[in-house]
């Protein structure tokens, strides 16, 4: 069986057998894609230990430690962040990814966020699996450009940051979490 029929018969399991969860609860694979034209591909809900590491440690570790945390807005982030669940929908391939959720995890990590309820999720870039992951996790999402960052509390969307942030990752996070 070929990947794309693994991605659609996977889809299509999905979607038939269960309900779409509100927030990612798949199992942490690190499916990783490698193809003699491209660099190495993670596929699927990955830790963030995966994106530390190997080759994803290139752009990983200079996008965390050239990144200076706002501690004022984050010392405001602390306190609303508890009880709240955090989706990353992400492209090890893409650039915005790269830049932005490294920073969005210094970020958490600052606040004293339980890094646990945290899911992050790499999609594909190609034809077959234009963001979309082997699990299906993006179904009813509607993620269309990644970086995708959703914050949901008791299993409810209480808002997005989609590709970049409108003013920083820290103040964006603390208009969805005032719900400005």
């Amino acid at each position: 069986m070929n990947w794309r029929n693994f991605v659609l018969s996977v889809g299509v399991l999905v979607a038939c057998t269960k309900q779409v969860e509100a927030q990612v609860n798949t199992p942490i694979i690190h499916h990783e894609i490698t193809k003699e034209y491209t660099e190495p591909m993670l596929l699927g809900h990955i830790s963030v230990s995966a994106i530390q590491e190997n080759s994803y440690a290139n752009w990983f570790k200079p996008n965390w430690d050239i990144y200076t945390v706002d501690s004022g807005t984050v010392a405001l982030l602390k306190p609303l962040l508890k009880r709240k669940k955090i989706d990353v929908f992400m492209g090890t391939w893409c650039d915005d990814s790269r830049m932005y959720v490294p920073r969005l995890i210094k970020i958490l990590m600052t606040a004293g966020y339980d890094i646990q309820h945290l899911s992050l999720v790499a999609v594909g870039h190609n034809d077959e699996l234009h963001k979309k992951s082997p699990e299906g996790e993006e179904i009813g999402k509607n993620i269309v450009s990644v970086p995708t960052i959703i914050v949901y509390k008791r299993h409810k969307e209480l808002g997005r940051i989609v590709e970049s942030p409108v003013e920083s990752i820290e103040k964006d996070l603390l208009s969805i979490l005032q719900k400005k």
